[in-house]
């Protein structure tokens, strides 16, 4: 018999695991690239399109600098300058979404 009190919140319905749609990364070392400093991040659920895009750059990390800067409308070259924790967080954010896998640093 299904215990329908274990079942509450498996739908995503009121769940503590739901997964947010939009993120803003506020950067714990800001960034510049000429002359702009970039300090947030403002990250969303990519799409189909931006995943294809991302998946020709080559290794992992390559496509999660490709996503990222995709997803956040930054260019290349100020996600290539994110110190380890901020790119971490913003490529777990965007990892949430797939279904190829765990986030970076998540072991299954």
């Amino acid at each position: 018999m299904i215990d329908q009190e274990n079942l509450d919140g498996v739908d995503g319905a009121g769940s503590a695991a739901e997964i947010v749609d939009e993120k803003t990364l506020q950067l714990r070392k800001p960034v510049a690239l000429g002359h702009i400093e970039y300090a947030t991040l403002d990250l969303r659920e990519p799409t189909a399109g931006d995943l294809s895009k991302a998946s020709k750059a080559g290794s992992d990390v390559d496509v999660a600098i490709a996503l990222i800067s995709i997803v956040a409308k930054v260019p290349r070259g100020a996600i290539e300058k994110l110190c380890q924790r901020d790119f971490q967080e913003a490529a777990d954010f965007l990892g949430s979404f797939t279904v190829l896998g765990p986030p970076t640093g998540v072991k299954s």
